[in-house]
């Protein structure tokens, strides 16, 4: 397929190779019109002096005694009648010389122009100043279904080419008629152009090009002409693909948010009786003295308490799914609401004998967020970095306030992540290598909904992490004001 480069860059060719081939026919008319003046004035000359010498002769021809001067004169005069008919014939050799190597380039050119032309898969048509037809290549006959290549022939392809253009007249105004405005306006015009040739639709991209002479008036204009039948049609099937394609997504949509909905209904459903089964889980490690079934009430407990922190984290997914979260954006501190998790979460660290490094430089630490979204964000970190630390390990943990961002840094010592796990850490369901060290609940849900959140408030969070050296997460909110 021939994309717009490729035929610029024909174009520009044709024309150039047009021009040389004008240019050296002007030449050679001017070479041709200079030696007819040389000779008509070598003739004179030759005539002067013939008409002299015959003057000049008639003395000695009556046996007259002349002076010697006067024979050198007459000898002189044959001498010069001598050199001027030598001189006509070396001056005629001469232009001839050149006229024929004019003509030679210019048979050359013409016939790298028919070549070119004949080998591109572009019709073209050249007609002149007059709209008589110049030239046509075969692929322009091919479109028009002509099947000669004599003057004939293009004169009846040009006739097709108007009576075609005739069906669509009310179509195209002449400005939208590449030949006739390269002809009429002296523009180069590209256009698209629906054809009728014996009442079939053709398709055409069409480019007028006029050439001009040396005073600048358009003397040529070449018609190029692409049937683009097989390009439409795959546009048409693009097209038809497009709105299939379209369909199909609308109606995943639609599946997708009837499963939202589905899922949403399911989890809330569910939520109500796992609390219930939670609280007198707990209600009964009170009131039951039997260790055998104390330990069987614990392992209820905690089954109830990680299938209630899972249909709770799917509750989460499908609001940020159906994109029905509101965000309460404000000024707040996120010092005191971390300070708080970390109360929260000192019975997990001691039972994991953790040792946690809190670093602040300043009293207060305001960024514009929703308090309990990052309340929750914050809340996944730090005990995820207790989930996966081992026994006897740090986590540090920092907050950092810059020009523009609140950051919060919170870094273990435990597994590390490789550049794989590292490449899916923030995707829904993403199963890592690294596993809770004490045997805790993942869904793999965490850090998506951490990422979706922090988006959804304008921050960005991100993990630097290697194999076996920890890892260190960051989130990044905007800072508010004082």
């Amino acid at each position: 397929m021939w994309n717009l480069t490729a035929q610029i860059k024909i174009y520009d060719l044709i024309i150039k190779i047009f021009a040389t081939i004008k240019l050296s026919s002007i030449k050679l008319n001017v070479l041709a019109v200079n030696m007819n003046h040389q000779e008509e004035l070598f003739q004179k000359e030759e005539d002067v002096l013939r008409e002299s010498l015959a003057f000049l002769k008639e003395p000695l021809e009556q046996n007259e005694q002349l002076p010697t001067k006067y024979r050198e004169l007459v000898n002189h005069y044959k001498k010069l009648l001598k050199q001027t008919k030598l001189l006509v014939k070396v001056s005629d050799r001469q232009q001839r010389d050149k006229i024929n190597e004019v003509q030679q380039t210019v048979l050359t050119n013409e016939k790298r122009l028919a070549q070119i032309l004949e080998a591109i898969p572009l019709g073209v048509l050249v007609v002149d100043h007059e709209r008589n037809p110049y030239y046509a290549n075969r692929a322009a006959f091919n479109i028009f279904n002509v099947h000669s290549n004599s003057i004939e022939s293009i004169e009846q392809l040009l006739n097709l080419y108007d009576q075609s253009i005739i069906y669509t007249v009310n179509d195209y105004s002449i400005h939208c008629l590449p030949l006739e405005e390269a002809l009429l306006y002296g523009n180069i015009c590209n256009t698209e152009l629906n054809i009728v040739l014996n009442h079939k639709v053709i398709p055409l991209e069409i480019s007028g090009i006029p050439i001009f002479d040396h005073k600048e008036r358009v003397n040529y204009a070449i018609g190029i002409f692409k049937d683009i039948s097989e390009r439409k049609h795959a546009e048409e099937i693009n097209i038809r693909h497009s709105k299939e394609i379209e369909e199909k997504n609308h109606q995943l949509i639609e599946l997708n948010k009837e499963k939202n909905e589905f899922l949403g209904v399911v989890a809330h459903d569910l939520k109500n009786p796992l609390g219930a089964i939670l609280g007198f889980s707990e209600l009964l490690l009170e009131i039951v003295s039997d260790t055998e079934v104390k330990d069987y009430v614990k392992t209820i407990k905690n089954a109830t308490k990680s299938m209630l922190t899972l249909v709770t984290t799917l509750l989460d997914v499908n609001v940020i799914d159906s994109g029905k979260i509101n965000f309460n954006l404000k000024h707040h501190d996120v010092l005191p609401i971390l300070n708080g998790l970390l109360m929260f979460y000192k019975k997990a660290a001691s039972n994991k004998n953790l040792t946690i490094h809190f670093e602040t430089t300043q009293p207060s630490y305001i960024a514009f967020v929703d308090e309990n979204i990052v309340r929750q964000i914050l809340d996944n970190l730090v005990s995820n970095a207790i989930k996966y630390s081992p026994l006897g390990k740090n986590i540090y943990i920092r907050l950092i306030e810059d020009r523009k961002n609140i950051k919060c840094e919170i870094e273990d010592e435990g597994q590390g992540l490789s550049k794989e796990d590292l490449s899916k850490l923030f995707n829904k369901f993403a199963r890592l290598n690294p596993q809770p060290t004490a045997g805790e609940h993942s869904t793999g849900l965490g850090l998506f909904i951490v990422k979706k959140l922090v988006e959804k408030m304008s921050g960005k969070v991100w993990c630097k992490s290697e194999l076996g050296k920890g890892s260190t997460f960051i989130i990044e909110l905007v800072r508010g004001e004082q």
